[in-house]
């Protein structure tokens, strides 16, 4: 080598033991395609392998995994893993996403390959940390391929002869990580500072061996040492079980049969998925779903959508979308868009196919940078399942859409899911004594939407899994001090209405016994503007607020009258505790502390409907009613059908009569469409409206409160705290009457 080679040689190696910070690689993180074939699979895939052998060995890790999903469900502590908010997953050596369990939340394991990937590139050669065997990796953050940071994944590759060969993964959501609120994802969280743990990939254990000083950091950096102890020797002990698996194949078959028959099955994905794109219809739909909240404040935040197929690949455009929000907590980075994408279509477009990310292989998306589907490290995305959910739910409808004239459909055209975490948050001091913070599960529950041939599912799984638990409030009540007043209650008229009805959404309260501190907080939108629209006239569902009941104690009311109707309606409207304080406010509330006996009260939202309501069967009509899911004002407003009172069954010449005079009113109602463009189509949104987002059809114009700017042009958007704004309110208040000579008591 001549000097100017050795100095070249020496700086560079200078700079690779010295490198100051190992930030989330963009080149790792901005591609999720699934790697080049490498010669081990090439070797095994040559003449296509045995097909028969390969079925085989898949079907074995497929019942290891749910295997496995089971065991961990059971061992786990944190109330999310224990419902089913989680998964398990083989990868191939080079970090491609090969299996996944048939049970809990496909995002866990579509996300992971970023973090396999990063270890390889950056620490498997690196001496001072290494990828060994028995090596448990644990990790977090959103940047280096997480959710978001409650959400806990661990990772270990397998070996065969001292080369891996396979990463068996684990993820669930462990909620409390020492954020600023107790659970880890509260409303008023302003900065990625804010919000807890943020684990890049970090060895947690050594040659099987939990590293004590990684578990005592960890530990002391949450409310729960206990929880989060347990459930990271949960986790090694999952990915032990796995390769304990993986290599049971290895002795059986042979690592060509393990090689070849994980690659095929990500192959066979791909594959598939390139065929059934090109089928597609040549079509472009758009669409568009707001986010009411900011988490601290109403705003309209547009996530904007447009699908077609382009040069082979299908296309999700997300750019006119809202720009991010530096000091909210619902921003999303693109990885988040793209397990979405993955959760909507295995979910509810491709359900047959194994749940694997090559999925994703042929899809394109297309984003403005700085925006909530595109943002930065500097912002805050702990609450980014807002942009996650319906972004799911978007997907979906513009699926459905494309598929409707399809020749050939590979599941039910249905309307979207309900998408909403619509429960509470809590922390403090439990019963037993234990410093604890977490969320309740009721927020599973998410109601399904309505069939092209039948009604919706009742509360059932959240969107964004296939299948999850609510819990038993028995169980729940046990380790926390509080009890579900209500629970899993269905109110009146909470459907999406259709001739095919969405799934009910439950009720749920609580209220706080035997603690010395506690309190509750709330994390979801859709309070002023629905989060769900129906599909094909179908209705959406209502929209939802947190209720509380202050400056009571429910327990001595009960004992006072010795009964309580379970019932937020009859609760908020009629007032039965005297000297309470109702309020009703957006779904995001701000953890606040609260005395025993305080009343907290929400709802899980509906499922779209699907179809128009005049073409509903009287007969369903009349059976939701005796049910007790739709209320008098329904049958008469919404589906027009006349019945018996004493019967309660449908009159159908009456029927057809009343809706024959509604049809006539709808003509009458209507406009010509140029009329309608003329009255609801602006050069910019109203002045008064808190507007975030595209405007019309340049995808590059983009506003933010009232101000315009170019999507290239994005700075960083701060709003101000809701509490300094009321201040200045009152004060503003206080300074006109003091203006006008009022007295004291008059201010």
């Amino acid at each position: 080598m001549t000097t100017a080679e050795n100095e070249a040689s020496d700086l560079s190696r200078f700079l690779q033991s010295n490198i100051a910070f190992l930030a989330p690689d963009e080149e790792i993180m901005r591609d999720h395609r699934m790697a080049a074939r490498s010669p081990s699979e090439e070797a095994a895939l040559r003449d296509g392998g045995d097909p028969h052998l390969y079925g085989e060995i898949r079907r074995y890790l497929q019942g290891a995994l749910d295997d496995s999903f089971d065991i961990s469900e059971n061992m786990v502590v944190a109330p999310g893993g224990r419902f089913g908010d989680m998964t398990t997953a083989i990868f191939t050596a080079s970090g491609d996403h090969a299996m996944s369990s048939t049970r809990g939340v496909i995002g866990f394991c579509s996300c992971l390959h970023y973090p396999i990937r990063f270890v390889r590139k950056y620490f498997e050669n690196d001496a001072s940390v290494g990828a060994g065997e028995g090596d448990c990796f644990l990790f977090n953050d959103p940047f280096y391929g997480g959710l978001h940071t409650p959400d806990q994944s661990a990772f270990m590759p397998v070996y065969h002869e001292g080369v891996i060969v396979a990463w068996v993964c684990i993820g669930l959501h462990q909620g409390e990580d020492g954020a600023k609120e107790p659970g880890g994802m509260g409303p008023a969280i302003e900065s990625p500072f804010d919000e807890g743990l943020k684990m890049p990939p970090i060895k947690m254990a050594e040659a099987y061996r939990m590293r004590t000083d990684v578990l005592t950091f960890l530990q002391n950096s949450c409310r729960d040492p206990r929880m989060q102890g347990a459930d990271m020797k949960m986790r090694l002990n999952t990915c032990m079980r796995l390769e304990e698996a993986i290599k049971k194949v290895v002795a059986d078959y042979g690592v060509q049969a393990l090689i070849g028959a994980l690659r095929q099955n990500i192959e066979f994905v791909a594959d598939e998925v390139k065929r059934r794109i090109e089928a597609l219809p040549p079509a472009r739909v758009r669409g568009q779903m707001f986010l009411d909240s900011t988490m601290r404040e109403d705003a309209l935040l547009r996530l904007h959508l447009e699908t077609y197929v382009e040069n082979g690949k299908l296309i999700l455009d997300f750019r006119g979308s809202s720009p991010q929000i530096g000091n909210r907590p619902i921003n999303a980075p693109l990885t988040m868009m793209k397990v979405l994408i993955s959760m909507s279509f295995l979910c509810f477009v491709w359900p047959d196919l194994p749940r694997v990310n090559a999925v994703l292989e042929h899809v394109e998306l297309r984003t403005d940078p700085r925006t909530i589907a595109d943002c930065t490290r500097d912002v805050p995305t702990v609450l980014s399942m807002q942009v996650l959910f319906k972004g799911i739910t978007l997907t979906h409808v513009l699926a459905a859409k494309l598929y409707y004239s399809a020749r050939q459909q590979y599941s039910k055209i249905i309307a979207p899911w309900f998408n909403q975490t619509m429960t509470f948050l809590y922390g403090g001091i439990t019963q037993h004594n234990d410093l604890t913070g977490n969320l309740c599960a009721d927020l599973n529950g998410m109601p399904g939407g309505a069939h092209c041939d039948s009604d919706g599912e009742h509360s059932m799984t959240p969107n964004f899994s296939a299948m999850c638990d609510v819990g038993e409030s028995e169980l729940a009540e046990q380790d926390l001090p509080f009890v579900q007043m209500i629970a899993k209650i269905f109110p009146k008229d909470n459907v999406g209405f259709g001739k095919f009805r969405g799934g009910a959404g439950h009720q749920t309260s609580v209220a706080m016994r035997g603690s010395p501190l506690w309190g509750f907080s709330a994390i979801a939108g859709g309070s002023k503007f629905s989060s769900v629209p129906g599909l094909f006239g179908g209705y959406g569902s209502p929209t939802y607020p947190v209720c509380r009941v202050k400056g009571i104690n429910i327990f001595e009311e009960i004992n006072k009258s010795g009964g309580f109707l379970a019932d937020i309606e009859h609760i908020m409207n009629d007032r039965p505790y005297a000297g309470g304080i109702y309020t009703a406010s957006r779904g995001a509330m701000p953890y606040e502390f609260c005395k025993e006996g305080e009343l907290y009260l929400t709802s899980q939202g509906a499922g779209g409907g699907y179809g128009d309501v005049l073409d509903r069967d009287p007969h369903l009509v009349m059976k939701d009613f005796r049910e007790g899911l739709i209320s008098e004002r329904t049958i008469r407003d919404i589906y027009h059908v006349a019945y018996d009172e004493r019967s309660l069954i449908a009159d159908a010449t009456a029927t057809r009569e009343k809706r024959a005079a509604e049809r006539e009113a709808r003509k009458a109602r209507g406009v010509p469409f140029e009329t309608f463009v003329k009255k609801w189509v602006a050069e910019k949104p109203p002045e008064h409206l808190p507007y975030y987002g595209g405007w019309g059809k340049d995808h590059g114009r983009l506003f933010a409160d009232g101000v315009e700017m170019r999507s290239e042009d994005i700075g960083m958007i701060m709003l101000p705290d809701p509490r300094d704004v009321y201040i200045a309110q009152l004060e503003e208040r206080f300074a006109r009457l003091n203006s006008t000579g009022a007295s004291d008591a008059e201010i």
